[in-house]
Order: structure tokens, then sequence, then C-alpha cells
């Protein structure tokens, strides 16, 4: 009985020490920075045209999901514009066998993303990145699959920065 209300006391002074200091989740502020009626508007890699369409594909499901705003397909009527941008995409040599062979890669993305709600004028940038590791076996070469499953890997990866990042953007002016 003694651990029970402990553990109540405990949960409440948190609660009230989070609610007393002005404490917000940082979707609070993402979402008063992305919000209503988005746009979503994307610029097209050739060389990565797939990955591309598959950055956009995903923005698109962390705009409804994450962020609680809709999608529509005409800009004039956004009350957010976003413009999202494959901005680079390496693959890098990390480790070599005795034989000079490459057996291990690393994929690094970037993603540019430029915002701006119209309602509150805010027009921001940002730019995320991530890299994922990868190997190949012994009698493989690197394939162009292999390649854009590694580009989508670190694609999502950097995408999860996203969120936070915007939060971070709404405290600088």
């Amino acid at each position: 009985m003694k651990i029970l209300s402990l553990r109540i006391l405990t949960i409440s002074l948190l609660a009230i020490l989070f609610h007393g200091c002005g404490y917000k989740p940082t979707s609070h502020y993402a979402k008063n920075e992305i919000s209503g009626k988005v746009y979503v508007e994307l610029e097209v890699d050739i060389k990565n045209a797939e990955n591309s369409v598959y950055i956009k594909d995903s923005i698109n499901e962390m705009i409804v999901q994450q962020f609680g705003a809709t999608l529509i397909n005409n800009k004039s009527n956004a009350q957010t514009i976003i413009k999202v941008t494959l901005g680079s995409v390496s693959h890098l040599t990390l480790q070599t066998d005795n034989d000079g062979y490459a057996k291990l890669y690393r994929t690094i993305v970037s993603i540019n993303m430029h915002y701006h709600n119209m309602a509150s004028k805010i027009l921001k940038s940002i730019t995320v990145s991530s890299s994922y590791d990868y190997s190949i076996d012994t009698s493989s070469l690197i394939t162009d699959a292999k390649k854009t499953e590694a580009i989508k890997v670190a694609s999502s990866q950097a995408l999860e920065d996203i969120f936070s990042s915007i939060a971070i953007q709404s405290f600088k002016k």
C-alpha cells in the first residue's frame, strides 16, 4: 500500500513539475510550423528518380501521421507549402579484402526541405542527413538494387530527424 501511494505521489509531482515549468513536447512546436492543408512539392533528382519519389511518399506519410495535417493537390489552397529535394547521395568504400575487392560500403544521403507556413509567414529550410553501412558477399559485386535499398534505408533514417529539426527551427527567428 505504501509503495502504491509513493508511486502515485511521485507521478503527481512529476506531472505538476512538467506542467508548471511550461514543458511542451517537440511535437507541439513542430505542429505549429507545419499545419492545416499541406502541399508537398518534389524536386526530382534525375539520377535518383526512384528514391526521390520514395522520399516524397515518406514525407506525405509523415505529414498525415505525425503532424496531423491534410495533404492537398492544389498549391493555391495550401496553408503550408513544402518543397523536398534529395540533396546528395554518395557511396563510399569502407573496407576491402586482401585482394582489393570492396566488402563494406557506406551510403550517405542528404535531404533538403523548405517549408512556408502562409498563416504565420514562416519560411524556413532544413537539411537532414544519415548514412547506412552494408556489406556484400565474397563473390558478389555491388548492384544497383543494393545501392537503391541502401539509399532508401539512409533516407528513412534521415527523415526520422525531420520532426525534431522542425521543432528546433521553431525556436530560431
